[in-house]
């Protein structure tokens, strides 16, 4: 399902809801891509994590002052197994711009489907620098490329593709 607001992008992992779960939070930093695409630390190695529970944080850092900081978001669910929402901004992003993204985590088969929709889009302007100067199903494809990669990658992560993201 995708419209001008969200995007949702989907994978198959071949183990159980609460380690996929798992995964996607306590070894987040082993398996997102480090790419500046992907990361915000300017020019440096940053670690990404996320502060575990309701109202935690996403954070990357890369050193150990509050200026060598970011803050991604806030924990809005954290449902061990089942369910994480969490906002989202880019390094773009002015005060008070937020996306939310939520992953669901289900059972299917021997595996569980890691579902993933990010929205809130509508609530940026069209020319916001994180759109790149695309609008509508450009946009949306890029966002949703954006996220079929990470979740390729947790998915190899998962299924012991030792290889370091890129």
């Amino acid at each position: 399902m995708t419209s001008p607001d969200r995007v949702c992008v989907s994978t198959l992992v071949t183990v159980d809801p609460a380690t996929a779960f798992d995964a996607f939070t306590a070894d987040i930093d082993r398996w997102w891509k480090r790419t500046p695409r992907y990361r915000v630390a300017p020019g440096q190695e940053g670690i990404l994590r996320f502060e575990p529970g309701l109202g935690g944080r996403l954070v990357e850092s890369w050193g150990p002052g509050p200026d060598e900081a970011f803050e991604v978001g806030r924990v809005l669910a954290w449902e061990h197994g089942r369910r994480l929402v969490f906002e989202f901004r880019f390094r773009t992003f002015g005060a008070g711009e937020l996306t939310e993204v939520e992953v669901r985590f289900e059972r299917e088969g021997d595996g569980t489907r890691v579902s993933l929709e990010h929205r809130g889009w509508d609530r940026l302007r069209p020319d916001h620098p994180a759109r790149g100067g695309l609008e509508g199903g450009a946009f949306v494809s890029l966002i949703g490329l954006y996220w079929a990669d990470l979740l390729v990658a947790v998915r190899g992560h998962l299924e012991g593709d030792n290889e370091s993201p890129r």
